[in-house]
């Protein structure tokens, strides 16, 4: 299980990410969060693209990075 301390290279926002910002950015993605609270901004259809590729925000799965 992710810690909201653990880090992974995020291919979105091509730096290492903490697992709490990943939260945030799905969080976004699926409506439940604003936009103004992400770590910095992105296009939403790009994190669809970018994030279900990657998967680090699936708590129980091995990130493919």
């Amino acid at each position: 299980m992710r810690h909201p301390d653990d880090k992974h290279p995020c291919p979105l926002l091509k730096r290492d990410v903490l697992w709490g910002e990943c939260w945030v950015i799905q969080d976004i993605r699926d409506d439940n969060t604003d936009m103004e609270f992400a770590p910095e901004p992105f296009e939403r259809s790009t994190a669809n693209k970018v994030c279900e590729k990657c998967r680090w925000y699936r708590v129980d799965e091995e990130a493919s990075q």
